[in-house]
């Protein structure tokens, strides 16, 4: 007995019930067991005691059921660390409702309970359904993240694809609870889901998700009202299914192609009367504040207080609520679902009809006390005008009626009351309709694609709570009959889940018992049921409400009805004990709501109206309602006209067949407070809201089988300190049955299935309280040994400070007898000294005299070598001479020797190579091809001939003129000889100036000889070499007459060939003689020549001497190189560009080992951008266009595969390229070619050139969101659950096996690196790139790790704060410091994992530390903290310290991050291209492009040789 109430210990907490809070926490302070009675003493947390008694008998006789013992308290870690209520160890109602208490003050609105979400109204605005928080929860396990109502949908969205299973989700909840609210946030998750993971806003092809959405407002303003419990409270019941379709590409995703809506009992009554501080329907006071001046008009609109429809309730506006703003949105979403502007106004038309209807006074006439009416009655004449009836009839059949007897037919008077019902049931008859309709055309202009086999749908149900007002009338009846259908298939649901996976872990189990409301359903619904009695009267022509209760309590009032009471007092009142609790109608109003119609000449009064579209209206009626079959309501009998609760209980009947072909999700919105204050928690409300919803229910069926479960893994590494380690197994399943064994005695507390051990209400939390007394004794073993070390410490302190002071005594005397000691020595070493010096010195003396006699001897002997050794160098001398000679003669004989056998070998290489020559000389093609080049060569060698004649002869008539001067210098000098001569007998100073004036024409004369002997030595140059070049062309005359006899072999080849060198012949001369420039080259300065003649001639194939700059002394122009028109006029040619040059291109592979240089790859865009050069040369402008796109169009097709990122980055570097290409050679065409009309090749090349940036851009983009998609993958699994420091390792929620790590995002880093180097893009579209990738890693992970539930640790902190830490090293490493600001968010809050968080102090030092966070992020992580390992739970009280941090500037803060808020610019720098490479390898076949390049190079080496005689030309002038 003592085993089985261990539980009880003193100090064990536990659960009483109290008057305001519900219930009360109170502490056992004393236990007693007398006799066969157990006495429980507790203190109460308001200073009361309270005493429990039971038996214990009892207690045995139910196996001390907890039920029979007060509930306990559940350890407060486990309810800060619980979302999900049926997690709880100690499973019953004062903990579930502590629980979400608990969460509802943290600000924490949802919670799970099994498969339900509990939601709490926050009754304020939150900041988590952003588009960044649904992107959190798209593609997530429900249990992944914290528990929200994104998680429930996206839940049901994964199951529809996965499954092809139709899902419901059930949202119901009281009014004020929110249900609307939910029910908009789920269909716009819907909307957004199917997005891409980098935006999740629609695009412009969404126009369907738009029209769903707008159905909302049109809803909310034709079937909400504002209620004394909620501002937007919906007055009927609405079933939306979306509607999916797989999308073609992929058929695991899928798109909304359409929608349908299903209404249910919409509230007549609120359009006639409303309550006080209640208003009606929202569209009339919509359109009384913001109807047009027109339409007011027309309508005779007035203030919403002057229409008795409205006014009743006295209040006509809502706090933050704006009619006109409203209006304006109800308005956009009729627009937006297809409904035109004049069937807008046609609606508000009648609904202005109405008002005045209801305006219409009725008064009794005072000759026969009849109803009557002012034939001049405004409001008569309005409403008739507007709805196109007859006033006369409409006024005669409000006060009229007509009655048929026994075939007779007369009219009878009706009283005031019967006239007013008459009027009021005519409104919401019309008004009714008129839902009717919105919903039907609403359906139409959203149902507009037929549905394939393959397409599902969600429903989202947003229907009415369970009610219980002071006063129930038939509408309360209805909707509770409703909450009742509901309940039960919950409970149903809920039961079988329950029970599969019992099966599914192979439990020893039975069948749990649970309260099955179906007496109560049948009583309401089946024959002579409730349902059945009440139309039964309401058929009756004298039925009445009195007679209908009386058949109650004659039918239902006995024993075997025990779902229904009669009241002890009064006649008008009944009682159902529904599954919530009881409820006493008022049968008042019951049969006249249940009818609910119109009279037969009213109904004729409104067909005969000139209105075309008020009967389009009531047309409804005799065709399917939008929520119900009322045709197979009138088939069961043709005579009866349905009744508004036979309607009603066929479309629940049709709603449960539906939800039960669906895979159902539960939302069960709970209303707070009464008050609408935020985050107030009444108690009382709350808990009769969960009874009512079914929450508890759960928890019921939850505490009678196994409410707590965990997996073996888990509980044994939770629950191991039970055991002694030496008994630890490896095995988690049977190191759980030893822990069990050992810790729980009583039997039937837990069930071992196959994969997860199951416990009893209570057990878990009983183990926690075993683990927690060992732990403590744990930690008093560690403070003991603490102690004792300490001690131990202090004692060896003390005992080395008696040492130190015995050491310092013994030295202090030890260096005192060492100073004596030094003393002596001192003295020793002086005298020891003064004899060193005395001695040294006598030594230095003698040492002085040696040495200058050593000297003296030494000098002597050095003079006397001296001699010897130069007759030995002359002797050497001579004889290395002799020996050169000898060397020198045997090396020539040898090197003469191996000249002559090289020779040899040599010619007999030519011999065997001529032969070779020979034989392939006699191939067609190579007769084709050498008879090109040697008639090409001959030309150049006829032409270099010619130009050297001409040099010659000028050079011989420069020398002419030379010999001349020197002749006529000659004469001077020998004229000035015999002045000489004849002056001789002069004058002295005569003499002196005729010596002068003979030795400057000495002077002139020597240099006018050398000037001489230099053009000497220049013409024997230029002899020299024309004679050698003559001796080359016969020589070349010589080889070609041989050829050309070897020919005459094959006649006819030979034929054919000299007739196309014939034609070659005629071009070139032609050529030659039309020295034409290029099109670019021709309009261009000299310096845009020379710069257009290095672009179009930079091969890497043949390096030519370059082009001179044209200028004026030039003597003449020089060609540029230019290709043959025939081959760029080849169809082949863009083939070869397109097949062979870009598809069937090699792309070199990336390598870490290997770095290729970009001369070695071949780049098609350089190709492309040489032939375009060519084309232009040659004006075809329609090629150009035709080649560019072409081209371009086959890279953007190769680049957009996306199947290996160098491909795509090679081409995006090609299109780069190419784009620099196209601007460099814009520039390069002349101006009044740039500024000319659209033919113009600068036009073209302008045009192209802007597709090929937007190409180039796209495919950037493109590739940058691959790489996103990519990283996206694997960021949460390196960055957030990648554990690589050891010690502190975190064994729930671990990686999974094949996951992704740290190492794998750091590979991926420095592959996309790498290639981008490889791919030679330039280095700042690498940082931006680079960067953009580090802030979508600190993003996304900052952002999970706000949303991740049971997760966040300290030994979390550890290991994020380290991945980090890691990559912001490699950031560092790669000079990309600038990236690291993108992780600061996500380092700090790994920081703050690991900090303090117990005092007031700590909520300060955290503020500080992370200054990058918000406080609403900071409360968030504090909030979804996890105590582990002897750490302690956030205190309740800093949480809400951060919270009133976060909220003290008026309003939340952002929590999440948004990725597209400071998203990078990612384009493509610009280049500029100098040069063209037309660099093509051996391995690729372009016979049409290698033409070209070999016709433009031949043409280069003849230009080259023109230019080079030029030169010499001048230099020869």
């Amino acid at each position: 007995m003592e085993a089985k109430l261990e539980s009880f210990t003193i100090g064990t907490l536990a659960w009483f019930p109290h008057v305001d809070e519900a219930y009360v926490v109170g502490s056992l302070t004393a236990k007693e067991i007398n006799g066969d009675e157990l006495s429980l003493t507790f203190s109460l947390s308001n200073n009361q005691e309270k005493i429990f008694k039971q038996s214990l008998k009892k207690l045995e006789s139910k196996g001390y059921d907890d039920e029979l013992l007060p509930p306990l308290v559940n350890p407060q870690h486990l309810v800060d660390q619980t979302d999900d209520l049926t997690n709880l160890s100690h499973l019953h109602t004062p903990a579930v409702l502590h629980t979400i208490k608990t969460r509802y003050l943290q600000e924490i609105i949802y919670t799970y309970s099994g498969l339900v979400l509990v939601a709490m109204n926050p009754f304020q605005n939150l900041n988590i359904y952003s588009s960044q928080i649904m992107k959190q929860y798209a593609g997530r396990p429900r249990d992944e993240l914290e528990p929200h109502l994104f998680a429930v949908t996206e839940q049901a969205y994964r199951q529809m694809i996965h499954q092809k299973i139709n899902q419901s989700i059930i949202v119901s909840g009281e009014s004020g609870a929110g249900k609307t609210q939910s029910a908009r946030y789920v269909m716009r998750y819907f909307a957004v889901v199917d997005e891409t993971p980098t935006g999740a806003n629609l695009d412009a092809g969404s126009s369907i998700e738009d029209a769903v959405l707008s159905t909302n407002p049109i809803m909310e303003a034709f079937g909400n009202a504002k209620t004394t419990r909620n501002d937007n409270s919906s007055r009927f019941g609405k079933y939306i299914a979306i509607q999916f379709e797989p999308k073609p590409s992929d058929s695991q995703s899928v798109s909304i192609v359409g929608a349908r809506i299903y209404t249910y009992l919409l509230e007549r009554s609120r359009l006639t009367f409303q309550p006080s501080s209640e208003r009606n329907y929202h569209i009339f006071y919509q359109l009384c504040a913001a109807a047009p001046a027109a339409e007011r008009k027309e309508f005779g609109l007035a203030h919403w207080d002057q229409y008795h429809y409205l006014n009743q309730g006295k209040t006509g506006t809502v706090n933050g609520m704006d009619d006109v703003a409203e209006f304006a949105i109800t308005q956009k979403g009729m627009s937006t679902v297809g409904i035109p502007i004049s069937t807008q106004l046609k609606i508000f038309r009648i609904c202005a009809a109405l008002l005045h209807i209801g305006n219409i006074k009725i008064f009794e006439n005072e000759e026969d006390g009849n109803a009557d009416i002012d034939d001049e009655d405004d409001a008569l004449k309005m409403a008739s005008i507007l709805l196109g009836l007859d006033l006369t009839q409409f006024k005669q059949w409000l006060i009229k009626s007509q009655m048929i007897t026994r075939g007779e037919t007369f009219i009878k008077n009706t009283n005031v009351n019967q006239a007013i019902t008459a009027r009021d049931s005519v409104a919401k008859y019309i008004y009714s309709m008129l839902f009717d309709w919105i919903v039907q055309i609403v359906n139409v202009k959203l149902d507009t694609v037929k549905l394939s086999k393959e397409s599902r749908f969600i429903g989202v149900l947003d229907i009415y709570g369970f009610e219980h007002f002071q006063n129930n009338s038939f509408e309360q009846f209805c909707i509770n009959y409703a909450n009742e259908k509901l309940q039960q298939e919950f409970t149903r649901h809920m039961f079988r889940l329950e029970q599969e996976e019992y099966v599914s872990e192979k439990l020893n189990w039975s069948l749990i018992d649970f309260s099955d409301n179906q007496p109560c359903i049948d009583m309401i619904e089946k024959k002579l049921g409730i349902l059945d009695v009440l139309d039964e009267e309401s058929r009756m022509p004298n039925g009445k409400d009195s007679s209908l209760i009386n058949k109650y309590y004659q039918i239902f009032a006995n024993k075997d009805h025990l779902f229904f009471e009669k009241p002890r007092f009064g006649q008008s009142e009944f009682i159902i004990k529904h599954y919530a609790c009881k409820v006493t109608y008022q049968i008042d109003g019951f049969i006249e709501k249940n009818k609910d119609t119109v009279t037969e000449e009213q109904m004729n009064t409104l067909n005969n109206s000139t209105f075309d579209f008020l009967k389009e209206v009531i047309a409804v009626d005799k065709s399917s309602n939008s929520s119900t079959d009322t045709n197979k309501v009138a088939k069961t009998n043709q005579s009866k006209k349905p009744t508004l609760g036979s309607i009603f209980k066929a479309s629940l009947i049709s709603l449960m067949d539906t939800i039960r072909q669906t895979n159902p999700h539960y939302i069960r919105c709970i209303k707070p407070n009464q008050s609408k204050a935020p985050f107030e928690f009444e108690p009382h409300n709350v808990l009769s809201q969960l009874e009512a919803c079914g929450v508890l229910e759960t928890i019921k069926i939850s505490r009678a089988g196994y409410p707590s479960k965990m997996t073996y893994e888990q509980f044994a590494e939770d629950f191991k300190t039970l055991l002694h380690s030496s008994k630890w197994n490896t095995d988690a399943k049977t190191l759980t049955q030893d822990i069990l064994k050992s810790a729980i005695q009583v039997p039937n507390r837990f069930e071992l299935g196959l994969t997860k051990v199951f416990f009893r209400a209570g057990q878990l939390a009983f183990l926690e309280k075993i683990r927690s007394i060992k732990e403590t004794a744990f930690a008093v073993l560690g403070q003991k040994n603490f102690k004792r070390n300490r001690d131990r410490k202090l004692f060896l302190k003390k005992r080395n400070a008696a040492i130190v002071i015995q050491k310092t005594i013994r030295g202090y005397l030890a260096r005192k007898l060492v100073k004596q000691m030094r003393r002596d020595a001192a003295i020793i070493l002086i005298q020891k000294t003064f004899r060193r010096i005395i001695t040294r010195r006598r030594f230095l003396k003698l040492q002085a005299s040696a040495k200058k006699i050593q000297r003296v001897w030494r000098r002597y002997m050095y003079k006397r070598n001296q001699f010897k050794n130069n007759q030995t160098k002359a002797a050497t001398k001579i004889q290395s001479v002799y020996r050169m000679y000898k060397t020198r003669k045997s090396f020539k004989r040898l090197r003469n020797a191996t000249i002559a056998v090289q020779a040899a070998y040599r010619g007999r290489k030519a011999r065997a190579q001529y032969k070779l020559m020979k034989a392939e000389a006699r191939s067609v093609g190579k007769l084709k091809e050498t008879n090109y080049r040697l008639e090409n060569k001959l030309f150049e060698v006829s032409q270099s001939l010619d130009q050297k004649k001409q040099d010659y002869n000028e050079m011989l008539r420069k020398n002419t003129i030379l010999e001349e001067q020197l002749n006529q210098w000659k004469e001077k000098f020998h004229g000035i000889e015999q002045l000489k001569n004849n002056l001789a007998v002069g004058t002295q100073d005569e003499l002196a100036e005729a010596r002068k004036k003979i030795q400057l024409l000495q002077e002139a004369n020597s240099k006018l000889q050398k000037e001489n002997e230099l053009l000497q030595g220049m013409i024997k140059k230029r002899d020299d070499s024309i004679g050698i070049m003559r001796k080359d062309s016969k020589n070349d005359k010589t080889k070609l007459e041989e050829q050309s006899k070897n020919q005459k072999q094959e006649s006819n080849t030979i034929l054919a060939l000299r007739k196309e060198i014939s034609v070659l012949k005629d071009q070139l001369s032609r050529n030659t003689n039309n020295k034409r420039m290029p099109l670019v080259q021709r309009h261009t300065s000299p310096v845009l020549a020379e710069n257009y003649s290095t672009l179009s001639r930079g091969s890497s194939i043949v390096k030519k001497a370059s082009h001179p700059v044209m200028t004026a002394e030039s003597p003449q122009a020089v060609d540029s190189p230019k290709s043959n028109p025939s081959l760029l006029q080849s169809s082949e040619l863009s083939t070869e560009l397109t097949q062979a040059l870009i598809f069937n291109i090699r792309i070199p592979i990336p390598s870490i080992q290997f770095e290729a240089n970009k001369k070695d790859i071949l780049f098609p865009s350089h190709i492309i951008g040489f032939i375009l050069t060519e084309f232009l040369t040659h004006n075809m402008i329609e090629n150009v266009r035709e080649t560019l796109n072409t081209c371009i169009s086959a890279i953007q097709a190769a680049a957009n595969k996306l199947e290996y990122d160098y491909i795509t980055l090679f081409w995006i570097s090609n299109l780069t390229e190419l784009h620099g290409i196209l601007r460099t050679i814009r520039l390069q065409l002349p101006r009044a070619s740039i500024n000319s009309n659209d033919e113009s090749p600068s036009a073209l090349l302008h045009s192209i050139n802007n597709n090929l940036k937007i190409v180039l851009v796209d495919t950037y983009q493109s590739w940058i969101t691959h790489l996103r998609q990519t990283l996206t993958a694997m960021i949460v699994p390196a960055m957030i659950e990648s554990q690589d420091v050891p010690g502190y390792i975190c064994t729930k929620y671990n990686a999974k096996p094949g996951q992704k790590t740290f190492d794998h995002l750091l590979a991926f880093l420095n592959t996309v690196l790498k290639t981008m180097h490889s791919s030679f893009i330039d280095d700042l579209s690498i940082a931006k790139v680079l960067t953009d990738l580090i802030r979508v890693i600190g993003v996304l992970s900052f952002n999970h790790l706000l949303m991740r539930r049971n997760f966040l640790t300290w030994k979390r902190g550890i290991q994020i704060q380290f991945n980090v830490t890691r990559l912001e090293n490699w950031c560092n490493e790669i000079s990309l410091n600038e990236a690291n600001i993108y992780l600061e968010q996500l380092h700090q809050a790994s920081k703050l994992l690991t900090m303090n968080k117990v005092t007031d102090a700590d909520i300060d030092s955290i503020f500080s530390t992370c200054s990058s966070l918000t406080a609403t992020q900071i409360k968030k992580l504090l909030s979804l903290y996890c105590a582990v390992e002897f750490d302690t739970a956030v205190p309740s009280q800093l949480i809400k310290k951060a919270g009133d941090r976060a909220s003290a500037g008026g309003k939340f803060s952002s929590l999440l991050v948004d990725l597209d808020a400071n998203a990078l610019t990612l384009q493509p720098e610009a280049k500029s291209v100098r040069n063209i490479e037309k660099y093509i390898p051996e391995w690729i076949d372009l016979p049409i492009i290698n033409g070209i390049i070999q016709s433009v190079e031949v043409d280069a080496t003849n230009n080259a040789i023109r230019q080079q005689s030029a030169q010499v030309s001048l230099e020869g002038r």
